[in-house]
């Protein structure tokens, strides 16, 4: 797990991640499934980039 390493792409990727999770729980009047979104949404601020636990 890296903070500030995350890619565009993966920045816009779980953008619409979270908005889909957000889109789901609004559909279905379940709004406590939109708390799911908030660990995507702060991974996402962090720049968290998880896997490649490659030691250089």
């Amino acid at each position: 797990m890296k903070p500030f390493e995350l890619s565009i792409t993966g920045w816009i990727l779980r953008f619409y991640l979270t908005m889909g999770i957000i889109l789901v729980a609004g559909f279905t009047n379940n709004w406590w499934i939109a708390i799911l979104a908030f660990p995507v949404v702060l991974s996402t601020i962090l720049g968290i980039k998880f896997g490649d636990k490659q030691v250089h």
